[in-house]
């Protein structure tokens, strides 16, 4: 009878620290892990014929037209139409400009799929913006988001320190392009108060991923002590304090 071995403990915090002080990041940031969740949630959801909408994805939508099924009708909705326009030529098939906090009858039931990618701490009140887009989905629908935690050491700083600091800061240190850099407010962006926010979906599936120590990448000793804290809620589930969420919500 063959036995299995029994799987290796996982290393002790300080041996995180120690690895981070080198250079040396867990496991989970081996792969770009915040996108290829959300990729992996959307694909999920994808069929011929879906009607989708792509929230907040002005000049770079979410699916390319080679990534979408027979059939898709794309549309994009975001508050400055001169960031859809930025788009490709052919990449939506309609143009929504809009506040997702504004509530739209004329697009009431209308979608099948709803995407957006890093949204949601830029709006507020988050159960509006929520309600809004679950008006949006046809029954059955599905929501599939990613999104900054309120409670991730970026989050934090940059609402400690003004925008336009923060917008020099990211575009010093990390290369960010400073037109793509919004005000940020991360209302109720943590997984208790999502479920609060979100129970009246017929169904809900919150990924929390703790992968917030790249935005300390310029600064290493506090990258490696930030990421034995990160460590320590990952193996204890406080999903509260996750960097990043993936939402699939269900109409």
């Amino acid at each position: 009878m063959a036995v299995s071995a029994a799987p290796a403990p996982a290393p002790g915090l300080l041996h995180v620290v120690r690895e981070a002080w080198g250079g040396v990041l867990p496991a989970r940031y081996d792969e770009p892990r915040t996108r290829v969740a959300l990729e992996q949630a959307v694909r999920a959801q994808l069929r011929p014929g879906l009607r989708i909408l792509d929230v907040g994805s002005g000049a770079k939508p979410f699916l390319s037209p080679d990534e979408r099924p027979d059939g898709v009708f794309y549309a994009g909705l975001d508050i400055s139409e001169a960031e859809l326009l930025k788009a490709p030529s052919g990449w939506y098939d309609q143009l929504q400009v809009a506040d997702a906090g504004a509530r739209d009858d004329a697009l009431v039931g209308s979608f099948d799929l709803i995407i957006s990618n890093q949204v949601f701490e830029h709006v507020k009140p988050l159960d509006a913006v929520l309600e809004n887009l679950r008006s949006y989905l046809a029954p059955g629908g599905t929501m599939v988001a990613k999104f900054s935690g309120a409670f991730s050491i970026f989050a934090i700083v940059n609402r400690l320190i003004p925008h336009r600091v923060a917008v020099w800061g990211l575009h010093r240190f990390l290369g960010d392009d400073p037109e793509r850099i919004f005000p940020a407010h991360y209302d109720r962006c943590w997984d208790s108060a999502l479920r609060r926010m979100l129970a009246g979906w017929s169904e809900t599936r919150i990924e929390p991923l703790y992968m917030g120590a790249e935005y300390l990448s310029f600064l290493r000793p506090a990258q490696a002590l930030y990421l034995g804290a990160e460590e320590w809620w990952a193996r204890r589930d406080l999903r509260d304090l996750a960097a990043y969420y993936v939402v699939t919500a269900t109409r």
